[in-house]
C-alpha cells in the first residue's frame, strides 16, 4: 500500500503545519473569489485535501479532489497554466519570507476509499462477517 502524502512519513513541525494552512486557506479563497483567471478552477467546485510544506518551506504541494472526477486531468492542467498568477495570489495574501513554488497534484485517497468501500460491500465480506 502506498503512503499519502511523504510528509506524514517524519515528524512535521509547527512551523510547516502553520504555514500549510495559511496555503491552504489562501489557495482555497482565490478559487471561491474567481481569482485565479482560469474559466475552468472559477467554475468548479474544489476541495483542498491536504498540503505538504517541505521543512525549509520553499516547496508546497497541494492535494486536490475536483467534484467532477473524470475532469482530473483538465483541472491539474488548469492549475499549471496558472501557477504564477495562483503563486502571486498566494504572495499577497500569506506574508512569508519565501513564496514557496507550487505544484499540484490528484489526491489519490479517493480511488483508495472507493476500492475499500467496494471490497466491504462484495457478497464475499458480508458472507464472512455475518454472525450466526
Amino acid at each position: 500500500m502506498k503512503k499519502r502524502h511523504s510528509s506524514q512519513q517524519k515528524e512535521v513541525s509547527q512551523r510547516q503545519l502553520r504555514v500549510q494552512e495559511l496555503l491552504r486557506s489562501a489557495l482555497n479563497e482565490i478559487l471561491i473569489r474567481g481569482e485565479s483567471k482560469n474559466p475552468i478552477l472559477d467554475n468548479i467546485l474544489i476541495t483542498i485535501t491536504y498540503v505538504d510544506v517541505s521543512p525549509d518551506l520553499r516547496n508546497a504541494k497541494f492535494y486536490i479532489v475536483p467534484s467532477d472526477i473524470n475532469k482530473i486531468e483538465i483541472v491539474i492542467e488548469s492549475f499549471n497554466e496558472s501557477k504564477k498568477i495562483i503563486r502571486k495570489k498566494i504572495a499577497d495574501k500569506v506574508k512569508l519570507k519565501y513564496v514557496p513554488e507550487i505544484s499540484f497534484f490528484f489526491d489519490e485517497t479517493i480511488n483508495e476509499i472507493k476500492r475499500l468501500d467496494e471490497l466491504f460491500s462484495s457478497q464475499k465480506v458480508k458472507n464472512d462477517t455475518v454472525i450466526e
